[in-house]
């Protein structure tokens, strides 16, 4: 049985009229259509900035799906908004994307996508910039667990868990070390990445554990991301604060930047 607490029952992708925000749908779909469960597409009325999804209902008709349901709120913050909706019915996963980089090529956070980040108790699947929609699949086979040594492992372990069981795919456990730890170091690394994996196979998940090294972590994954097709990263928060980069850490925000797929982050409960 998978754990209830990780389980998706629901879909949620946030629109509001930009192209880049529909970079979201196609991952969302792909997830719903696995789990056979709903697909929800909201937009916040704004008639201020003209920020809101008007097509809502021409873009629901084009999903092949017949789970689409669709949400236009007639007022309201759409990061309270999103994350009440979200709040309000358990097992809802949020899919959105984040496409804003700054001058030196990294991610920015909008102030919506970073609200939900910082408060929603919902896992959060991210495409960013670096996403590649060739890179599509007809369904999701892998699931990389980006692991940092860090007490958030256990979430992160949790959820790929869970996810494992519904998708039915395999899971790989990787860690990045770098180059100038020592020979004793990297094997102590290996062994405990090991002791995890096969701690996940004695609960009938098919794992296994990459050990990398490299200065840059998240240059490290995204390059062992683009290798490994049909695949969903996973990674885990801080835990909430005020700050989004520190709440995802500068790992995880440069990974958001730079992978060609997908990224779940999970908050840590």
């Amino acid at each position: 049985m998978a754990d209830d607490k990780h389980v998706v029952s629901r879909v949620l992708v946030p629109l509001d009229g930009t192209d880049e925000a529909q970079r979201a749908l196609l991952p969302a779909l792909r997830v719903a259509q696995t789990l056979d469960c709903p697909i929800e597409l909201v937009t916040v009325y704004d008639p201020v900035n003209g920020r809101w999804a008007r097509d809502l209902d021409d873009i629901a008709e084009l999903l092949p799906y017949d789970q689409v349901e669709v949400a236009v709120v007639g007022a309201g913050w759409p990061g309270e908004v999103i994350a009440d909706m979200a709040g309000e019915n358990p097992g809802t996963l949020i899919c959105m994307s984040a496409q804003h980089r700054d001058e030196v090529d990294r991610l920015v956070l909008g102030s919506v996508s970073a609200h939900l980040l910082r408060t929603s108790r919902a896992p959060t699947l991210v495409v960013g910039p670096g996403y590649e929609l060739s890179r599509l699949p007809r369904r999701y086979e892998r699931l990389v667990v980006c692991l940092d040594g860090s007490d958030r492992a256990e979430t992160a372990l949790a959820v790929a868990t869970t996810w494992a069981r519904l998708f039915a795919t395999e899971v790989e456990l990787v860690h990045v070390a770098f180059p100038r730890e020592t020979p004793g170091n990297l094997e102590a690394l290996g062994a405990g990445l090991s002791r995890a994996a096969d701690a996940l196979a004695d609960d009938g998940v098919q794992a296994s554990a990459t050990l990398l090294t490299g200065d840059n972590p998240a240059a490290s994954i995204a390059e062992l991301l683009q290798s490994r097709p049909a695949t969903l990263a996973i990674t885990a928060t801080h835990g909430s604060t005020g700050l989004t980069r520190l709440l995802l850490g500068s790992v995880t925000t440069e990974l958001l930047t730079r992978s060609p797929t997908p990224v779940l982050v999970a908050p840590v409960t």
